[in-house]
């Protein structure tokens, strides 16, 4: 891609990393200010038209005369009044002399880690009030999507060059090193907001996943920060699952030790669920090669930490302690090297369940939360674990909001299965039953949905739908249901646990359906 530069006097001004420096000192201009000394440089020597300059800089966008009128003299402010001419009758022009460097640029290498650019959104407000509510949104979408550590996530400046310009996709993402682009459009009408956002694999082209959100303008800062949260919160896991998919497809032949790792972490995140413990025994194996050829790459060690969380939790263990032991240590590691990484923090919260460290499982899951709040599966958790040892009036909630904020979250049966427990431990049999159905759908050969099921059935005094439940379990997760059978459930909750246990012998056949009765 040729990128221009431009210089005059003894101010450089490069619209590709959107910085405008003098003597190599960087100058603090402006959005619309940059956009109209860009658009007058590049046309440096002719004298160019307000409309022209209105179109380049404020696009569709209905502004007045005024607004251009403010951003000429910003920049007479800051160069000089001789910089910006006014032409009577014709318009503006640069007034100094203007040399321009075009050369090619080599399009950088794509990082080990999923990588991502948000692109200005489109503002298709008819209300020149809200013409800076779309930039806002895309900064705050830039800044929260960060926040999960495993993505690369190009500076808003940078993602910016390409405002206002008809873009190819594929150019883009090569000249800025993603794999990935989010484009976008604001539209406000009246009180109400709708944003609309898109992932595309710029590889192929190929859109992944688009959406809608929408929000009403009684409070523009506290609208402009639901909708970037709902935009990152269900954008995160699509780009995960995207990844997935491309490792499954196309395995690489030659990996870094952070590639072998994220190659583990797809395999762990897309089938973590399931009673076949061979996806998790390859996901370790990629972790341990990557550890062997860098110990301190974090996430190799969350996912080590992945890999003994759900083998404790499904049972597919001979040593329980030795597992656990392992995970806590192994999450501990990744947070050491990386104390922002709010999926270690889980995985630490969850394994010291499993340790029955409940003081520390609730203070790592809260931990998690609260540094990356977009996280719908953190959230889940949280909901579910507050359930289990925690304040329990807010578990229900808590899931159901990770539900809304990530509707199409590759992980909806994780978050499902979690709902449906918190209802079973708040007596909402039905409820849960009916999540337990909802959750399998989606989620072939998991126990989790089993249990949920068989427990709820019988709450709901479904016995056939129980027993029904329970058979499917025995026969998918034997070691998981004859550790549920001997009393080893994951809550500290004494009634919860009583009822779970005495459900599910009813349902097992090794208790009258009356033991049932007294508990519902």
């Amino acid at each position: 891609m040729s990128v221009p530069t431009y210089r005059f006097l003894d101010c450089t001004l490069e619209p590709a990393l959107r910085q405008l420096t003098r003597a190599g000192a960087p100058l603090a201009v402006g959005e619309r200010a940059f956009d109209l000394l860009a658009h007058l440089l590049a046309h440096a020597g002719r004298v160019v038209s307000r409309d022209e300059v209105m179109q380049a800089v404020w696009g569709d966008a209905v502004v007045g005369d005024n607004n251009l009128n403010v951003q000429v003299a910003a920049l007479r402010s800051l160069l000089g009044r001789a910089a910006v001419l006014t032409v009577p009758g014709r318009g503006l022009r640069f007034g100094h002399a203007v040399r321009a460097e075009v050369q090619a640029e080599e399009a950088p290498g794509l990082p080990d880690r999923p990588s991502v650019a948000i692109l200005p959104f489109t503002d298709l407000s008819a209300d020149a009030r809200w013409s800076w509510l779309a930039d806002s949104i895309v900064e705050d979408i830039t800044t929260e999507l960060s926040r999960f550590r495993d993505l690369f996530v190009v500076a808003r400046n940078s993602a910016f060059g390409w405002r206002g310009e008809a873009k190819d996709i594929r150019a883009v993402a090569r000249a800025l090193g993603v794999r990935y682009v989010v484009e976008g459009s604001v539209r406000v009408a009246g009180t109400d907001v709708r944003t609309t956002a898109q992932l595309i694999d710029a590889a192929s082209g190929g859109h992944v996943w688009a959406e809608n959100v929408s929000g009403t303008l009684d409070d523009p800062f506290a609208a402009q920060t639901r909708i970037a949260a709902g935009v990152v919160t269900a954008l995160a896991p699509q780009i995960d699952a995207a990844e997935s998919m491309r490792m499954r497809r196309a395995p690489p032949l030659d990996l870094s030790a952070y590639g072998l790792a994220q190659a583990g972490w797809a395999i762990v995140s897309a089938g973590e669920m399931a009673f076949d413990r061979a996806p998790r025994d390859r996901a370790l194996q990629l972790a341990q090669q990557a550890l062997a050829a860098d110990p301190a790459c974090n996430l190799a060690h969350r996912v080590v930490a992945a890999t003994q969380w759900w083998h404790a939790y499904h049972g597919t263990t001979d040593d329980f302690g030795a597992t656990v032991a392992a995970g806590i240590a192994a999450a501990d590691a990744a947070i050491g090297i990386d104390a922002q990484d709010h999926h270690a923090w889980r995985q630490k919260g969850l394994l010291a369940f499993m340790a029955q460290d409940v003081a520390a499982g609730l203070a790592a899951l809260r931990h998690a939360h609260a540094l990356n709040p977009n996280c719908a599966v953190t959230l889940a958790w949280l909901g579910l674990n507050e359930m289990f040892h925690g304040e329990a009036s807010r578990a229900v909630g808590l899931v159901e909001a990770a539900l809304r904020l990530s509707p199409r979250d590759p992980a909806r049966g994780e978050m499902l299965c979690a709902l449906g427990f918190a209802q079973f431990a708040a007596c909402d049999y039905v409820g849960a039953a009916a999540s337990a159905h909802a959750a399998s759908l989606g989620m072939a050969n998991a126990a989790p949905p089993l249990v949920l099921g068989a427990i709820a059935r019988i709450g709901a005094g479904d016995l056939a739908g129980g027993q029904a439940s329970y058979t499917a379990l025995a026969a998918t997760a034997p070691a998981l249901a004859a550790e549920r059978l001997a009393g080893r459930w994951l809550s500290t909750n004494p009634g919860y646990q009583r009822r779970a246990l005495t459900f599910l012998r009813v349902a097992a056949g090794l208790a009258p359906p009356e033991a049932a009765d007294a508990l519902r």
